[in-house]
Order: C-alpha cells, then structure tokens, then sequence
C-alpha cells in the first residue's frame, strides 16, 4: 500500500451518525425494556426482525455516510462515498470543484473515468454543512494534490 499524504473526512456528519446510531440502538432496547414481558410476548418473530433489520440498515446508511473519506496518495485520488469506494489514477483526475453553498466537491473526471453518463463524481469526504473546516479541507485537498502530481510531499 501507497503511503497517503492527505485524508480528509466529514466532522459534523460522522458525529450525527454516531449519535443518532446510538439513539436508535439505546432507544430502541429500552423501548423493549420498558413494555414489559406481557406486552413483548405479544409481538411475532418477523415483527422484532423486522425491527432488528430496519434498525441495522438505519444504522449502516448513517454510518456510511459519516465515514465517507477522500485520500490523495502517489498514484491517484481515492474515495470513499458511502458504500462506495473509487480509485482514480492522476490521468482521470481533472479539476476539483467546491462551489459556494455546495453540499461537497465535485471532481471532473477525465480520460477513461470521463466515458459513460457521467464526467463528474462527488467528494463526500469532505461535506459543506462543516463550513470553514470543509473550506480549510478543500484548500488542503487541492495542495495535496498538486504535490502528488509532482511527486512531491505537500
């Protein structure tokens, strides 16, 4: 594995998740708790699964999303958006894009990334509702990146 010379991730979006995580898991469990035995046996298997499941994919969505990362390493751009990771090589790298009000970067894609029904993909990683640490983020990103293109360490 490629050293990494910058990671950037969302602060305030990974704190929600965890938190609201946590809500859902605790509230839930003290929920059952608090019904009672008489109660909590008149609820199905496929109810309580249901429950467990709805609570678990909640859970993962949330978390994907406060988790998404961007990386600059030596030999392209790596990301993570949600469930989804991409690798880029610097071919397939064009400018990076962080509009004001914008909810993340946008980086437009050149070369064989370029093909298809899309010529840009989001930068998750680093997410607007953080403000000026997104903005500091971005301008890092973009330092980052020009000293790998280089070969140089930022």
């Amino acid at each position: 594995m490629s050293p990494v010379t910058f990671v950037a991730f969302p602060r305030g979006p990974r704190y929600a998740a965890v938190g609201f995580s946590a809500v859902l898991v605790i509230g839930a469990i003290w929920a059952a708790v608090a019904l009672g035995e008489q109660t909590r046996s008149q609820f199905t298997a496929f109810q309580v699964v249901t429950l467990v499941v709805f609570l678990i994919v909640t859970v993962a969505f949330m978390c994907a999303l406060g988790f998404s990362s961007v990386r600059v390493q030596p030999q392209g751009l790596w990301f993570r958006n949600g469930l989804r990771t991409h690798e880029l090589p610097w071919a397939d790298v064009g400018p990076i894009r962080f509009g004001a009000g914008a909810p993340w970067p946008l980086v437009v894609l050149r070369g064989a990334s370029a093909e298809g029904d899309h010529d840009t993909m989001m930068l998750m990683g680093i997410q607007g509702s953080d403000k000026a640490y997104a903005r500091a983020q971005y301008e890092a990103l973009l330092v980052a990146v020009a000293a790998a293109r280089d070969g140089t360490q930022p």
